[in-house]
């Protein structure tokens, strides 16, 4: 290579051995090998130290040295290359989709007023330069260095310059290739380490999701495009894996694409001298190409693409025609840049296309898997490009789509039939939305190990009043505290499938009960006496999902609120645009709305539509075997969890309808210093993180993080497991 020395030519050999002793070893081993992970850090990082600099300097070095005439012979002669490749890598992806089921209607739907707002501005453009490379907002980056490498072009005391950016940019090469020389130890320790400690989630249809990206990731970047490529250069699609054999390798257990570009770049040296092209014009081209195609040709992060669709059916969030439009050419823009860079490019378009907040949580999640298939393709796009563009540009090759067709149409055709094959069961690989993801759910098992706890599933008839007061003293003094649930408030408090009381407060319960080392008894409310029974003392507290009423907070003590959610509608999901507005609902002639038997949620329905013919339900579970309902009342969380795992529902706030419902938990009137210890809880649970994460299960609908050991075959070999 011009720049640098190259390593040795067995050292890809000892890194995949490396990599495969470091996955047996964290097989074997488990989270004893968690102990690498700092090594295996630092020397991703160390790969990483020179990605930015080499970015900028590479493009300003590429480009500035470019003259004008020749940077726009480049030009012509390089667009052609990248449309192809873009064009190609979106009809995979949306092939590949189409065994993807899309919900034609959002199961939320909010007000656009309740939606952050982002911009593709702030990813782009750097106004602040320092900003963006602290942030790693890696396409501003690159932005800033296109533009000021087309301007210098016209500057005439540039050289010496240039001369300091290519000492840079060759300097940043020569330490990713000492780097190189600890591949091997440092890629033992990142594959050792991960093996042994990612616990992989297998379950739901992201698995179906992550074979469509590997399938279509793989085929692409090790068959479909070498094949085209070697239609446009002299080399066949084997020598040119062979050749950049050493660069894949790199890239693929470091997963950093970046690494693979010095190969590259001798290998496009090796090429067009072969072809008799040499001399500094050569360089430059090749130079100024190689920079290019790190910014437009990594199409890896295109794949975010197949993310945000999977997305759309996974969270049941509907894209719009004008959005499905946009959606490329969003995924292009905000795709610029590393691997790494996709992250926030899923960040920018999951709030754009108004996903949860959990959205990028669940593809890093993902790239654990993911990023392989993505960066091996990414490097045969940088690779596409760097090999032919230089012979296009020096009329030694031409892109002649009669001879790009066949493997191109081939290749698609199988990705199409791939997709209508996962159409075609993607009842099986993408089942649908049910009430059985709400049912499966179950307490998490330490916080009811241990734990003496009653549960009446009915309201005893001869429900006395508590011996002692509802106080601290009082509780600890009968050693168990008695709770009050709703038996059908999802995702509050209800039974699962298994006949067991779950839900957010319930388990809440048992923590307040562990918190005050007592035992717990367990008995369903009656709603048209809830109040009385407070006032009476015959429960401690009542946890069901129960809102904060003004005449609740007058006759009783109430917690602070845990939860505050807009008033929500369930409506049938081909209905929803006539219940964009409340002005619109409650002009609707011969209402029928549904609410469930509570007489504070009867009074809110009737405060917030007098016309409506209210229709009392004991749980909203019983919404569907009711046509004649037009609607449902209840919060946006509630309604949300419940319109999640209902195809053909959706929960909407109607624009206007008033203020939010606060949710709280219901105590005995005078009950001061329970009512101070209670809120101080709920204070810590929320700095602690325990609320966020037990609303992410129970409200979200989120996975709870398994706390089980990593398997290992040790463990198993010693009997452990």
């Amino acid at each position: 290579m011009a720049d640098s020395k190259q390593p040795v030519s067995r050292l890809p050999s000892w890194i995949l051995l490396s990599a495969v002793c470091g996955l047996a070893c964290g097989l074997f081993f488990g989270e004893r090998m968690a102990f690498l992970q700092p090594l295996g850090l630092a020397y991703s990082k160390m790969l990483e130290i020179a990605v930015f600099p080499y970015i900028i300097c590479s493009l300003l070095s590429g480009l500035g040295g470019l003259v004008a005439d020749r940077a726009w012979r480049l030009l012509r002669a390089s667009w052609h290359v990248y449309v192809l490749l873009w064009v190609t890598t979106f009809i995979t992806i949306y092939l590949l989709a189409l065994a993807i089921p899309s919900p034609m209607v959002s199961a939320v739907l909010t007000s656009p007023a309740d939606t952050p707002s982002v911009s593709l501005l702030d990813l782009l453009i750097p106004a602040n330069i320092i900003e963006a490379l602290s942030r790693n907002t890696i396409p501003a980056v690159v932005i800033f260095s296109v533009l000021y490498g087309i301007a210098i072009q016209s500057v005439p005391q540039k050289a010496a310059f240039l001369e300091v950016v290519d000492v840079l940019r060759v300097a940043s090469v020569r330490i990713w290739n000492w780097i190189v020389y600890f591949a091997p130890v440092g890629v033992f320790a990142l594959f050792a380490s991960a093996s042994g400690t990612i616990k992989p989630d297998a379950a739901g249809t992201v698995v179906a999701y992550i074979g469509l990206f590997l399938i279509g990731t793989l085929a692409l970047g090790f068959l479909i495009l070498p094949f085209a490529l070697s239609r446009i250069i002299p080399r066949r699609a084997g020598e040119i894996l062979h050749d950049l054999q050493s660069g894949f390798t790199l890239a693929l257990v470091t997963t950093i694409s970046a690494a693979a570009l010095p190969f590259i770049q001798q290998a496009a040296e090796k090429l067009t001298a072969s072809q008799g092209l040499q001399g500094d014009e050569t360089n430059d081209v090749i130079r100024a190409t190689s920079s290019i195609s790190y910014v437009l040709s990594q199409l890896g992060n295109y794949f975010i693409t197949l993310f945000i669709l999977y997305l759309s059916y996974q969270y049941k969030v509907a894209i719009s025609s004008s959005d499905a439009a946009l959606l490329p050419f969003m995924a292009l823009m905000s795709g610029i840049g590393s691997p790494s860079a996709s992250v926030d490019a899923v960040a920018f378009l999951g709030t754009w296309l108004h996903m949860p907040s959990s959205a990028t949580d669940l593809y890093v999640e993902t790239m654990t898997v993911t990023r392989y298939g993505q960066v091996a393709v990414s490097v045969m796009g940088l690779a596409f490009v760097t090999l032919a563009v230089p012979l296009i540009y020096f009329g030694r090759a031409k892109l002649q789509l009669r001879r790009l067709l066949p493997p191109l149409m081939i290749g698609l055709a199988g990705f199409a039939a791939l997709g209508l094959a996962g159409r075609s069961i993607s009842h099986i690989l993408f089942p649908p939305h049910t009430e059985a993801a709400l049912l499966s759910r179950t307490l998490d098992p330490r916080s009811v190990a241990g734990l003496d706890a009653i549960i009446h599933k009915t309201r005893p008839a001869d429900l006395a009043p508590l011996e002692d007061a509802a106080t601290i003293d009082g509780i600890r003094k009968r050693k168990r505290i008695r709770v009050g649930y709703g038996t059908r408030i999802v995702p509050f408090s209800y039974f699962n499938n298994q006949e067991q009381l779950v839900g957010y407060d319930v388990s809440a319960a048992y923590r307040l009960a562990r918190n005050l080392q007592v035992g717990i008894e367990f008995v369903p409310v009656d709603w048209d006496t809830l109040e009385q029974d407070l006032i009476d003392q015959r429960f401690d507290i009542v946890m069901a999902g129960a809102y904060a009423t003004p005449e609740r907070l007058a006759r009783l003590s109430v917690s602070n609120f845990y939860l505050v959610s807009p008033v929500a509608l369930i409506v049938k999901s081909s209905d929803v645009a006539d219940y964009a507005t409340y002005a619109a609902v409650r002009a609707m002639p011969n209402l029928k709305l549904a609410i469930f038997h509570d007489p504070q949620m009867s009074r809110i329905a009737q405060t917030l539509f007098p016309d409506a013919e209210i229709i009392q339900l004991d749980s909203y579970e019983e919404l569907p075997k009711h046509p004649e309902v037009n609607a449902a009342l209840w919060t946006l969380d509630q309604a949300a969890a419940w319109a999640s795992a209902h195809d053909n529902y959706t929960a909407l706030s109607p624009a206007g309808i008033g203020a939010p419902l606060a949710v709280a938990y219901l105590l005995p009137p005078l009950s001061t210093n329970f009512l101070r210890y209670l809120n101080l809880l709920l204070d810590l649970e929320k700095t602690d993180g325990v609320r966020e994460r037990e609303s992410s299960y129970w409200i979200k609908g989120e996975p709870r993080p398994d706390p089980r050991p990593r398997w290992n075959l040790l463990d198993v070999l010693l009997g452990r497991d």
